[in-house]
């Protein structure tokens, strides 16, 4: 199947990954909840002669069944639910536990690396997830982390005084806080980058030869300003998108 539209569904939103040929050419976000919103982004896709065919995949059980039972109004949906309809192979313990995330974004960046190398995916999301897909193309497991909105929920929810604060710009200055939102700001800053750093050296050092590491995800722009200190290292926003196309086409 050659999808025309994949479907990330996430925690917090939607992306629609519009495709051409080979690749996603064209992202839109969207509200988890919202059909109105869902059929103003419907209509200003290209036309199609036949019904328009979707792929989706999600991480977010209630919002797939929403947007599932919408799609089917406006063509073919083919989804994803389920490790074993992926082509890639697995060597950890509970592979049905696996985020489709995970594996849709480790399948995307083995195709992308050379033939034979290892490769490290760094996903910065709700919760950050940084994954080992040996030479051999097979996910080795990796590593689960809070995202930065979380850690500022988490302060601000199980304390008394600190403030919610907004983790989604890159901290352009760096030194000792001089006040209290500034202070959390630098901690997580420091919390993601220094936590990621650490994952990737573990996994790195699994690795015969040095792997590529991909970067995703909607916090991607507070790790690409300090770019890990490994050989091949690529910022793709689409690359869990790229994922559902590769396994719709697998199909």
């Amino acid at each position: 199947m050659t999808p025309d539209v994949v479907v990330d569904i996430g925690n917090s939103r939607i992306k629609w990954g519009v495709c051409r040929v080979d690749r996603v050419v064209d992202v839109i976000r969207l509200p988890l909840d919202d059909e109105a919103a869902w059929e103003a982004a419907l209509a200003q896709l290209p036309p199609t002669q036949y019904a328009r065919k979707w792929a989706v995949a999600s991480v977010n059980p209630p919002a797939m069944l929403r947007f599932i039972g919408w799609s089917y109004n406006h063509g073919g949906t083919v989804v994803f639910e389920n490790y074993k309809d992926l082509p890639i192979r697995l060597n950890v313990d509970e592979p049905e536990n696996v985020g489709l995330d995970r594996l849709l974004g480790a399948i995307a960046a083995k195709s992308m690396a050379p033939v034979g190398t290892p490769v490290i995916t760094v996903d910065v999301g709700t919760a950050v997830t940084v994954n080992l897909i040996d030479a051999a193309g097979v996910f080795q497991g990796g590593a689960i982390l809070p995202g930065p909105r979380l850690m500022a929920q988490a302060l601000h929810e199980h304390t008394e005084k600190l403030p919610l604060v907004q983790a989604t710009d890159l901290l352009e200055e760096f030194g000792p806080a001089k006040n209290t939102t500034a202070a959390i700001r630098l901690g997580i800053d420091a919390a993601l980058n220094g936590g990621v750093m650490a994952i990737l050296s573990l996994l790195a050092d699994e690795c015969a030869i040095a792997p590529c590491v991909f970067i995703t995800g909607g916090g991607s722009d507070l790790l690409a300003a300090r770019t890990p200190t490994l050989p091949e290292t690529h910022l793709v926003p689409t690359l869990n998108l790229e994922g559902i196309r590769i396994a719709a086409e697998a199909l």
